[in-house]
């Protein structure tokens, strides 16, 4: 998949507003930010063949393990493996109840959900249906985990090949992140932290955001890191592997 050049780009992250996303438009390079309210607004902005890195699960396995979830956490090392929650069972779609839904993943694993995995089930269920739907938006939505494009950007600006010490809403956590995509994005990462509106996306989602349009561009220059390799499917046929 060699697209780069000619496929706009866009890294997304959920949000309070919605989908936070970050373009960047194949003509001319133009980074652009938008928030929109829901999934089906944001493929509508940007219709295929548009590559777009989500950072929000895709694969939904029946029985609880993911082998990205299990290798991401493994090269992230703690304490940042804590980053990458246990992804819901596809069962818990459309519950909500925190209760009801711990108990049917605990039915499935052995285990219920933390709150933070709770509160995205929406949103892994508004994209999970969109792609269930569509086979082109399938092929052209890809997952990302946004702590692994960090650790990728250190590794490959002489830094360590683990993830970051620092938690990204901790002042020192936000530094290093920004230090990170700043010789990347230069001046239009601090245009879009400036344009935040605080009730909409939170400091760390701009950052998030731009973390994965950093590795939508390895998407589609195909040199993403691939977890696992072999690309396992869900009983819905939807990939589950992260890229970075």
């Amino acid at each position: 998949m060699k697209h780069e050049e000619t496929t706009d780009l866009l890294g997304v992250d959920g949000c309070k507003g919605g989908w936070y996303a970050v373009r960047q438009h194949a003509r001319t390079g133009e980074i652009e930010t938008r928030i929109c309210a829901s999934f089906t607004a944001l493929l509508a902005w940007a219709p295929a063949p548009a590559i777009v890195a989500v950072d929000m699960p895709i694969g939904l396995s029946s029985t609880g393990y993911r082998a990205c979830d299990a290798e991401a956490r493994k090269r992230l090392k703690w304490p940042r493996s804590a980053s990458v929650f246990q992804t819901p069972v596809r069962q818990t779609l459309g519950i909500g109840d925190y209760r009801t839904a711990c108990d049917l993943n605990r039915e499935a694993t052995g285990k219920g959900i933390s709150q933070q995995a709770f509160n995205v089930l929406g949103k892994i269920a508004e994209v999970d249906a969109l792609l269930r739907d569509s086979r082109r938006d399938a092929s052209r939505v890809f997952e990302v985990h946004p702590e692994l494009a960090f650790m990728q950007l250190r590794i490959e600006q002489g830094g360590e090949a683990a993830g970051l010490k620092e938690g990204k809403t901790s002042e020192a956590g936000h530094a290093e992140r920004r230090a990170l995509l700043a010789p990347v994005f230069g001046a239009e990462l601090q245009t879009a932290l400036d344009g935040r509106v605080a009730r909409h996306a939170q400091k760390d989602d701009v950052l998030d955001a731009f973390a994965v349009l950093w590795s939508a561009r390895r998407i589609a220059a195909g040199s993403a890191v691939m977890l696992p390799d072999d690309d396992p499917r869900d009983s819905a046929q939807l990939p589950m592997v992260i890229r970075y």
